[in-house]
């Protein structure tokens, strides 16, 4: 037998990795594959399969649970080499191959089984042994467990080493999903979020979608996915706990460990321990915070009355309270030692809130005479337990006074109940003090008399002052109170973006000074403010997390009745019965939003004593004196809605009550104004079930403030089940249809008028159409070839400008920090003209712009157009930023101003056309353009392209220059457009006249 042939050195490289070569065979080897490539690249290989197999089993083992590994027997097969390791090839490899033994400890395997292929190829990914993402993928290949863990320098996004070839060969396969994972564990997830777009719906992908807008900030976005997945598949386990970690995003925790104890509930390994460990930590801090803020309830009140020395950890937890507490302690303080033994607690809350304030006051109270101070003070004891008789409160009132004393009523006269008829003297008990932390309480005090009588602008403008003179004083607690009622009144007035502007900065305060009651009214206007605009699944969010922290009669009540609203909007009675039924029963049988439920409840699931019922609860409401003047109408607008469906003249009457009420009080009571567009809604609709298509034309414009139309004219109202269309043709004969089919609350807009009606209208010159939301702005209502014009009711006055002046805004530098491209530079259309005023770059601002408006006699807006509902609660228009940093030019404040000019307004921006969801008037930018002075409004509500909208729209506006009207114009230009190319954008424009 013939001696072997010595091994080819690059053969050896197999051998070397598994220790089989010689020691001085090892040595050539080194020394070789420091200048062999190849080597280095085989060498690689070999050792990252060492460490892959080393984890097969522990990976296997997880698979059982989430089916995402291949079997070991396939993994021999894998055609694709797995990454290259950190460390470079250029290294020294004799360090390498020392690594190899323990390699199996720096990676842990995730097997990504490739799709679509129609083989058994399988792809190996070696990922890092802690997860860089928090959230849970549910694409098979990276939904196994591996513990979360991440560098705390924070320097830049966690991100994981997914090699291009493996995404390449995902993109080969058409796998969008799997795609979308790589790119998102790499940090990209911008194209996670392209690729998640174009992949198919289901279950997994919009859990995975979720997870990206999750990174991206977008909560709302991210819940909304995450429900709809939970609605149909509740324990689909990636869902649970994404859902988990938005609501810990945005600070309901309570609702977030019941998310996680789900998932717990699952059973998955790995997954439910560390579900198990979040929930706990969840709680432990929760119950924390609410242990806090009890200790100091109850710390207070024994110091008051007992004169037990208040903690001072317990001070230093929840300032605000223990302030509170001070205070009362002073006031029922029976001599000067009593009041000396609080000066401890006084310097804590010095030392938290700066300055001496609270020493001094002790001090200067200690040298009083308490001969004459203390029977007072036993006066404020009995208030405090209850025994006081409220019929000697205004002589008491009257012989504190300008006392030395006087401080007392601080305490005495809130508690007592006596405040509103006594203001005077409070304010000046307060000032007499000199202590910023109780006369800005004077200040939320006066605020409250102004809105409980219906004077909401000077309640508003008196608590603008004082948050900001609670800030400067650094007065936590005030503050979130200050900011609780300011954000109540904006909801009100449904001025939404600035209500949740003020209740998250009352939030903030809260959950800093640890004032748990605090926390909970706020999320209670938060969930109101998310249900007003359609965002459902915030508004459960919000509330439920309510539900587990406040469990008061009145909570509770208002939650129940909340999500009963819910589900009428979703065309769900039954449902809504059900969460009426389980509210408690408190000092009234409902709230306003329940007798709304309940009055909708006698028509869409009538049960015998429905109307009884909410006739008595109206009552007993007016009767405790809750109500407001705004409210008195919204409850004889309930009253009516109730009735009307059982006895039509009785229900008719009241709801032309509720009507003329609001008239009376007028545009200044928000409330009313609710109560009085709701009544015109259900007189619109009685007519159109009785067929009495001119009547419910006639409410139309009545409404609106405009006479009866006599001919082309067009009335659509959609509320919940109930769809009308009436209409008067070009003869002025009446058209009209009316059903109660609808089972959800979406609808196509396009199929809302009948086929038959829009035929009879198209010999129209222009029709007019009244409508609110959730129809108006809407595009496709009526066919392209009718010219036709949203009705916003205002009347055009002449201009009050002598000559043509055109506005034109474009070439707008957006900020940066938005990231929007630059659009494209176009021609201008209209020819020279010496009064055209050009606002373009850095001098697009919006204050310019508003500025500019009022003299302009036309104006096109070439810009960026965004929905951001933390600015805006219609769509904005983007404009070059002030010195500030503001940018947004929006509905709100283009209402303030006065288009002298009467000007048609051309807004070439995307989605510019959106309305906002009020259910009781239309709002959005071309609304505030027509409230302002505008003639006419063109725009579009949903995303238009750069490159044709400059021309589409210079060419309608040379047809309005030669005399068309706006609807006109744009009908003709659409027509010309669509005959080219039918499926154009430009059908999407609408004319607001």
């Amino acid at each position: 037998m013939s001696a072997p042939e010595p091994m080819d050195i690059h053969d050896q490289v197999h051998a070397f990795a598994d220790g089989e070569l010689s020691v001085e065979e090892a040595d050539a080897f080194r020394e070789h594959l420091g200048t062999c490539e190849t080597c280095q690249a085989d060498l690689d290989d070999i050792l990252q399969l060492q460490a892959l197999g080393g984890q097969l089993a522990q990976v296997d083992a997880k698979a059982a649970v989430s089916g995402a590994v291949a079997p070991a027997s396939r993994v021999e097969a894998a055609p694709v080499r797995a990454f290259r390791p950190a460390w470079s090839r250029r290294r020294n490899w004799v360090a390498a191959a020392a690594l190899s033994g323990s390699l199996a400890a720096v990676f842990a395997v995730v097997v990504l089984r490739t799709r679509n292929t129609g083989s058994d190829e399988t792809q190996l990914l070696a990922l890092a042994p802690t997860r860089s993402l928090e959230a849970r993928l549910s694409w098979a290949g990276a939904s196994a467990h591996r513990p979360y863990g991440v560098l705390r320098s924070g320097d830049e996004r966690p991100r994981e080493l997914v090699p291009l070839q493996m995404l390449a060969k995902l993109e080969a396969e058409g796998d969008l999903q799997g795609l979308a994972v790589g790119h998102l564990l790499r940090g990209e997830r911008e194209q996670a979020a392209d690729y998640l777009q174009r992949a198919s719906s289901s279950p997994d992908v919009d859990s995975d979608r979720a997870v990206v807008a999750l990174t991206k900030g977008e909560l709302e976005s991210a819940l909304i996915l995450l429900d709809g997945v939970l609605e149909k598949h509740p324990q689909h386990a990636q869902a649970l706990w994404n859902r988990a970690l938005v609501l810990h995003e945005l600070g309901l925790d309570a609702l977030a460990a019941e998310a996680f104890d789900a998932v717990a509930l699952l059973g998955e390994a790995g997954w439910a321990q560390e579900a198990k460990e979040r929930a706990a930590v969840l709680r432990r801090q929760l119950d924390g915070r609410r242990g806090a803020w009890e200790s100091a309830q109850q710390a207070g009140r024994v110091l008051a009355l007992e004169g037990t020395p208040f903690p001072d950890e317990v001070a230093r937890a929840v300032p605000g309270t223990a302030r509170n507490w001070f205070n009362i302690a002073v006031w029922t303080a029976p001599s000067a030692e009593h009041v000396k033994a609080l000066l401890p607690l006084a310097r804590v809350l010095d030392a938290h809130y700066g300055g001496e304030t609270m020493a001094r006051y002790a001090e200067r109270v200690a040298t009083l005479d308490f001969q004459r101070r203390a029977p007072l003070a036993d006066r404020f004891r009995d208030v405090l337990l209850g025994k006081f008789d409220g019929a000697k409160l205004a002589p008491l009132a009257k012989e504190f006074a300008g006392s030395p004393h006087q401080d007392i009523l601080l305490g005495l006269l809130p508690l007592a109940g006596g405040l509103p008829a006594h203001l005077d003297v409070y304010e000046q008990a307060a000032k007499s003090l000199g202590d910023a932390w109780l006369t800005l309480n004077v200040e939320r005090e006066r605020a409250l008399a102004e809105y409980a009588r219906g004077d909401l602008a000077g309640a508003e403008a008196r608590l603008l002052r004082a948050v900001s003179a609670c800030e400067s004083a650094k007065a936590d607690y005030r503050c979130g109170q200050l900011e609780h009622l300011l954000a109540h009144i904006y909801k009100d007035e449904h001025r939404l973006v600035e209500s949740r502007e003020h209740a998250l900065a009352g939030l903030q305060w809260a959950r800093q000074s640890q004032e748990w009651k605090l926390q909970a009214d706020l999320l209670l206007v938060l969930g109101d403010l998310a249900r007003f605009r359609n965002a459902f699944a915030l508004t459960r969010a919000y509330l439920g997390e309510q539900a587990l922290r406040d469990r008061s009669c009145s909570a509770r009540r208002h939650v129940h009745e909340s999500l009963a609203s819910l589900h009428v909007f979703a065309l769900q009675p039954k449902a809504a019965r059900e969460e009426l039924q389980k509210a408690p029963s408190c000092d009234v049988p409902f709230f306003l939003n329940g007798g709304l439920v309940l009055a909708d409840l006698t028509r869409l699931d009538p049960k015998p004593g429905d109307v009884e019922q909410v006739r008595e609860g109206l009552k007993k409401l007016d009767a405790a004196g809750w109500l407001r003047p705004g409210e008195k109408v919204i409850a004889t607008h309930i009253e009516g809605r109730a009735v009307i469906g059982s006895d039509r003249e009785a229900g008719r009457a009241l709801l032309r009550k509720a009507i003329d009420e609001g008239a009376r009080l007028g545009s200044q009571d928000p409330v009313a104004a609710k109560a009085r567009a709701y009544s015109y809604s259900s007189l619109i609709l009685d007519a159109g079930s009785t067929g009495d298509w001119a009547g419910a034309l006639t409410l139309f414009a009545e409404e609106t403030g405009v006479a009866a139309p006599t001919r082309c004219a067009l009335g659509v109202e959609v509320h919940d089940e109930r769809t009308l269309v009436a209409a008067r043709g070009p003869a002025g004969e009446l058209l009209g249809h009316q059903d109660a089919s609808r089972r959800s609350p979406d609808f196509d807009v396009a199929a809302l008028v009948p086929p038959a009606m829009a035929s009879a209208l198209k010999p129209c010159e222009h029709v007019h159409v009244f409508a609110r939301y959730p129809v108006h702005g809407q595009a496709g209502l009526l066919p392209p070839e009718l010219a036709w014009s949203y009705d916003t009711g205002r009347k055009p006055t002449a201009p009050g400008v002598s000559a043509p002046r055109p506005l034109v805004v474009y070439d707008v530098d957006a900020p940066a920090s938005l990231g929007l491209p630059r659009l494209r530079s176009w021609e201008l259309s209209g020819g020279p003209s010496p009064r055209r005023v050009e606002l373009t770059g850095a001098a697009a601002t919006p204050s310019r712009l508003l500025a500019e408006l009022v003299e302009a006699t036309e104006v096109e807006i070439h810009a960026h157009g965004l929905v951001n509902l933390g600015v805006s609660d219609a769509s904005l228009l983007v404009m070059a930023p002030e010195a500030g940093g503001r940018y947004a030019l929006t509905a709100g404040e283009v209402r303030k101003q006065k288009l002298k000019g009467a000007p048609v307004v051309l807004l070439g921006a995307c989605q510019a056309a959106r309305t906002a969801p009020y259910l009781h008037a239309p709002w959005s930018l071309p609304v505030a353009f027509a409230e302002a002075g505008a003639r006419a409004v063109i725009a579009s509500p949903i995303d238009i392209p750069d490159a044709e909208a400059g021309p589409f729209f210079a060419r309608v506006m040379e047809r309005i220059r030669a005399g068309a009207s706006a609807a006109t114009a744009l009908r003709d230009e659409r027509l010309r457009e669509l005959s080219a190319r039918p499926d154009s954008w430009v059908k999407t424009v609408v004319v607001f006249e």
